[in-house]
């Protein structure tokens, strides 16, 4: 069962948010909000697993109280104005939903929530996840051969040995980080920053709020979005810098 929050100035949009659920038998809304700041003050109290949100509302806009919340639950964003999307998809929402919208779109957005909250919650029943880093001490590792170089990470019950030129990119999702290697996803639980201090800056880069990448593993980069493997990962404003110095 997901437990729900729907934040909308708009009694309209509540109402469709609710039929829709209402046919879903693994969704149950726990409180209807109409601003941020009621939204808030029920948060400040109770836990929710998915938030249906607004965008345009009075006082405090939707990606602004976003932006406010430490661990935040899982985001769905229901907005009329499609302008916002891109910053949206920045602080790492699940999905963007264009009012009005339908049925089978409301359904594939859930469905993505749901399957995120599941692959969350298999991996901290089975083991409390921790992370170490392992490179030799007697070479820098701006001059190391790269694939020399390894990362130990706990998860699923496993210490993994994995070598760094075999990283794709992280991925920060909720609590965990999700490392994405050529042969394999491994989840610990840990901050995205930690991994940010501890890794190679001539091989990593930090260029989103949720992401990590491999510089070797670049594709292509396209306007805002850069291309590894199968995965189009979003570059941050705030982290544009950080990617400019490599291209250089």
């Amino acid at each position: 069962m997901m437990k729900c929050l729907i934040v909308d100035d708009e009694p309209l949009a509540h109402s469709v948010i609710n039929n829709y659920c209402d046919n879903l038998s693994f969704i149950e809304i726990e409180k209807e909000c109409y601003s941020a700041f009621e939204a808030i003050n029920y948060l400040n109290e109770n836990q929710v697993d998915l938030i249906f949100l607004d965008i345009n509302m009075p006082k405090l806009k939707g990606l602004d109280f976003l932006r406010t919340l430490t661990n935040p639950p899982l985001i769905i964003i229901t907005s009329a104005y499609q302008e916002y999307a891109m910053e949206g998809y920045e602080l790492a929402i699940q999905d963007y939903l264009l009012k009005p919208f339908s049925f089978e779109r409301f359904l594939k957005a859930v469905n993505k929530a749901a399957q995120q909250k599941k692959l969350l919650e298999t991996s901290k029943s089975k083991s409390e996840l921790e992370m170490t880093v392992n490179t030799s001490p007697k070479v820098n590792s701006s001059s190391v051969n790269d694939h020399e170089e390894h990362i130990f990470i706990k998860g699923d019950k496993k210490t993994h040995q994995v070598a760094l030129d075999t990283i794709l990119y992280l991925e920060s999702v909720g609590s965990y980080v999700k490392i994405y290697v050529e042969d394999k996803t491994i989840i610990t639980l840990d901050r995205l920053t930690n991994f940010e201090n501890k890794l190679p800056q001539n091989l990593f880069v930090r260029v989103h709020r949720s992401y990590i990448i491999a510089i070797r593993k670049i594709d292509f980069i396209e306007g805002n979005r850069i291309k590894i493997s199968d995965k189009h990962i979003p570059v941050g404003s705030v982290y544009k810098q950080n990617l400019a110095k490599f291209l250089k």
